[in-house]
């Protein structure tokens, strides 16, 4: 067993337990599973997590912060309100290559969810952090002009969700539609922005 520092320890679990969580489910995987594929034993883990509850919350929490940092790092300084689009577009976590492997994790939870008050909390807690960010930004493009203001800004941000959400799940499978290359939009981001703008 390599001992580690505690940040780094936590970290590794929490990327043992997304391939876990990813391949297994949530209620497939045991603590059992995660102490051994992390090499570690048991008590180890309980002294970073409370339970595999508090790894899955803590993951999920992280992967949202990410995403959302994720995307403030990619619009930091662009004022141009369609390129801001743009990029909110290509930056889906559920696709984009850095978030791709965690958003199997949450799919996978969603199947789960049924039946579990806790996966589907922390699932609403997320959906609703990554929801009230893309409508705020939504809200600002369509002050400028840039999308259509027909519809909310509340209602565009769960369909950009709903859209993302679905395509994330079918994309691995290379169906639901294609995928931009060499800096050109997908025929998705190209419908998606048809929807949205003014």
């Amino acid at each position: 067993m390599v001992r580690m520092r505690s940040a780094d320890r936590r970290r590794q679990l929490l990327e043992v337990a997304a391939d876990l969580f990813a391949r297994l489910g949530y209620r497939g995987t045991t603590t059992a599973e995660l102490a051994k594929s992390a090499g570690i034993t048991e008590p180890i883990l309980y002294r970073h997590f409370d339970n595999k509850l508090d790894l899955f919350v803590t993951l999920v929490d992280e992967v949202g912060r990410e995403v959302i940092a994720g995307w403030q790092d990619a619009l930091e300084g662009v004022k141009d309100p369609l390129k801001r689009l743009e990029i909110m577009l290509a930056n889906n976590p559920a696709t984009h290559e850095k978030g791709r492997g965690v958003y199997r994790v949450i799919f996978q939870a969603m199947t789960e969810v049924e039946g579990d008050a806790d996966i589907a909390r922390t699932l609403r807690k997320h959906l609703t952090r990554l929801h009230q960010f893309i409508k705020d930004e939504l809200a600002e493009l369509q002050r400028s002009g840039a999308v259509r203001k027909d519809e909310s800004a509340n209602d565009l941000a769960w369909l950009l969700i709903n859209v993302a959400v679905g395509y994330g799940m079918t994309s691995p499978m290379g169906i639901g539609g294609s995928v931009g290359v060499g800096g050109r939009k997908s025929g998705m981001e190209r419908l998606i922005t048809d929807l949205v703008t003014a």
